[in-house]
């Protein structure tokens, strides 16, 4: 039941009232208790009733009953969102069409079909991995029609190995990618398969200039990393520039990951360079819609972006952005997202006390964010010499640290930023042994992220 409701609730009103007529359709015959079930349940969807509620709604009615009858009704609801999906795939349901023609041997009729699905597709602009997956469908399709119609006229056998061979070889990329990104986080190795023979069939390969097989195999290698990897993020990034619009929204999303990907891990090797190359991929994201999932921004990937453009100082831009992009962030964290970052753009400026008024007056429900938050106060008291407050923001610093169990490496950074900044307001720094001395500590912690602004104020 819980199940049922909880599928139930997350319909949009629209999709909703689609499945109500669904089930109260003759389509797909329905039990008729399971639609009472629904209706009854349908009422209830804005605020769901408790357990305890449910089961005494049906006291009277055999267990065994409500248990069939919720199975009857998800039954139904699984069939109408698989439905759904197939409307979302244009091509795919095209080429089903053709195959269903043709299993009533009409075989012109499914010609015809093959026609208009084969002009729809070759118009769609997209020519992602979804393209050369319904490529392969029609081809196949054609393949066996032509046999139906006679086998003299079977004649596009090699273009159905072709379209077999990129549908796969763009797959196959793609869950390599996938694999990479996951390894690099989980330190879990996986059996890659057919991924190396493939790798070595594309070397000097024409299907190399097919973008989504060039796109997936340059992202494999940047991502793969090593001394040979810039040239491959340069080709994404030139397939980005060039072919963004030829791919849906979801692939330009993960194309666009993989580059900004390659960009962070060499920003954290300290190649300062790829600030700008990370920057650019942003704004290009952006002007394509790739960094948005179902038309949200990450506050992530907000918080991200503007750390970008204010470490460029390019204090214009991020202003817009700021703000031309606040309400695209999840509504529970648009305020915190927003005042966090105003705090980072007029502390960045410099404007100190209009930094501090937006810390001050907001609550962040993520731990490191509440941290970050912490941080820059602290920096700020101690450009404005206010000793007290800066301890007092220390202090709550290393409380909270205490009551949180889970930050892992991250508690050792925030401990160790407390420790140096109590040094450096406690230590006469008119004193060249004394500043040497912290200067030598800061170098060698091994986890500091705040280092560049500690030695900075030595």
């Amino acid at each position: 039941m819980q199940s049922l409701l909880a599928i139930l609730q997350a319909l949009p009103k629209e999709r909703l009232r689609m499945f109500d007529k669904w089930v109260h359709g003759s389509y797909f015959p329905i039990h008729p208790d399971a639609i009472a079930l629904f209706d009854l349940l349908k009422n209830r969807l804005d605020a769901p009733p408790e357990r305890k509620e449910l089961e005494r709604d049906f006291a009277p009615v055999d267990p065994r009953r409500v248990y069939h009858l919720c199975n009857y009704l998800q039954e139904a609801l699984e069939r109408f969102l698989a439905l759904e999906q197939a409307f979302e795939h244009r091509h795919l349901r095209h080429s089903d069409v053709v195959t269903a023609l043709r299993k009533l041997r009409l075989s012109e009729e499914a010609a015809g079909m093959m026609r208009y699905a084969r002009r729809r597709l070759e118009q769609d602009v997209h020519r992602g991995l979804d393209y050369h997956e319904a490529d392969y469908r029609l081809q196949t399709e054609a393949y066996y029609l032509s046999l139906q119609q006679g086998r003299a006229k079977t004649f596009n056998a090699q273009q159905l190995s072709d379209a077999q061979d990129v549908a796969f070889i763009c797959a196959k990329l793609r869950t390599g990618c996938l694999l990479l990104s996951h390894q690099s986080v989980s330190q879990q190795t996986y059996d890659k398969g057919l991924l190396d023979p493939v790798l070595t069939f594309l070397e000097g390969h024409p299907y190399l200039d097919i973008p989504a097989v060039a796109a997936y195999y340059h992202g494999y290698f940047a991502q793969l990393g090593g001394a040979g990897s810039e040239p491959h993020f340069l080709q994404l990034k030139t397939l980005l520039q060039e072919k963004a619009a030829n791919f849906s929204t979801a692939e330009t999303h993960d194309l666009f990951l993989l580059a900004i990907n390659f960009c962070i891990r060499n920003i954290n090797r300290q190649n300062e360079r790829y600030f700008r190359e990370i920057f650019e991929l942003y704004q290009a994201g952006l002007q394509h819609g790739a960094l948005l999932e179902d038309g949200l921004l990450s506050r992530w990937t907000y918080n991200n972006i503007i750390s970008t453009g204010l470490r460029l100082k390019e204090f214009s831009w991020v202003w817009d952005f700021l703000h031309e992009f606040a309400p695209q962030i999840q509504e529970e964290h648009r305020e915190g997202a927003k005042h966090y970052n105003l705090a980072r753009y007029h502390y960045e400026k410099g404007e100190l006390r209009d930094a501090m008024r937006h810390l001050l007056h907001m609550e962040y429900d993520d731990v490191l964010q509440n941290l970050s938050a912490k941080v820059l106060l602290c920096k700020i008291y101690f450009t404005l010499q206010e000793t007290d407050a800066l301890e007092n923001q220390l202090s709550s610093i290393q409380i909270y640290i205490r009551r949180k169990k889970v930050l892992g490496y991250h508690r050792d950074n925030y401990m160790a930023f407390v420790k140096f900044t109590r040094k450096l307001a406690l230590t006469n720094l008119n004193s060249a042994s004394e500043r040497t001395k912290i200067r030598q500590e800061v170098e060698a912690a091994p986890v500091l992220t705040e280092r560049d602004w500690l030695l900075a104020k030595l």
